[in-house]
């Protein structure tokens, strides 16, 4: 979906996910690609994982990577949702690179955050440098589990699959934005390609965010931040 203001509160309300259709231009999409391809090529351990499974290939921080990926934590729509979903004082936590490789299997439907933790209330979003289809991984979410009873009190982060998720599909440049305690995990990639996307999570300014962005900022990305950037990583 893509729309109002209104319209994406609603839709948080209601499924616990909103697809933002081709929010990101086509032409920033295509130098993001590249960046994305740039900076996997040149990373190493421990910033660059394999999942245990081999299904998926993770890279963290792409804050400081390149200046391409930028604007992707602080477009506006998602922005408007972070102040919906946890108030005013919120804080980016993490923000990195995920490829689903070919042949992966379905990931195990989870939560991202419990209430007991601080960095409860959780916002995700997920950047679709490639498109979502139901053949290349796309992310699966349970709609209206977030509504469910508090992560708390349930077995863990995990859940077995029912059948009742549905795909959130878009094409490059859709950002999804989702509630941390909705039911969510990436679709099994049978299109013999690799998937690529960036995501990242928005949590209370108070609470511990998963990477401590002042430690590892450059005075070269320092100088090219923009103020709404700083306020984000909550370096000022």
């Amino acid at each position: 979906m893509s729309g109002p203001r209104p319209a994406i509160s609603a839709q948080l309300h209601a499924a616990g996910f909103c697809v933002l259709q081709g929010i990101v231009p086509a032409a920033k999409m295509a130098r993001v690609s590249a960046a994305y391809d740039r900076a996997f090529a040149a990373a190493t351990a421990p910033d660059l994982k394999v999942a245990r499974s081999g299904g998926s290939t993770r890279l963290a921080d792409l804050v400081t990577r390149d200046a391409e990926f930028d604007a992707l934590y602080v477009l506006e729509p998602v922005l408007f949702a972070c102040v919906y979903t946890i108030g005013p004082q919120f804080k980016l936590s993490s923000f990195s690179g995920r490829t689903v490789q070919p042949g992966a299997a379905a990931q195990v439907l989870h939560v991202d955050v419990r209430p007991d933790e601080d960095a409860w209330p959780l916002l995700g979003f997920i950047v679709m440098v490639d498109g979502f289809r139901e053949d290349n991984g796309a992310t699966r979410f349970v709609p209206g589990s977030h509504h469910a009873e508090p992560a708390s009190v349930r077995e863990g982060n995990q859940r077995p699959n029912d059948g009742v998720h549905v795909l959130a599909c878009g094409e490059p440049g859709s950002v999804i934005v989702y509630l941390g305690s909705t039911w969510h995990g990436y679709a099994a990639n049978s299109s013999g390609q690799p998937r690529r996307s960036i995501q990242g999570a928005y949590i209370p300014r108070s609470g511990t965010a998963a990477v401590q962005w002042q430690s590892r900022l450059s005075p070269e990305t320092l100088g090219r931040l923009s103020q709404s950037a700083r306020r984000v990583l909550a370096i000022d």
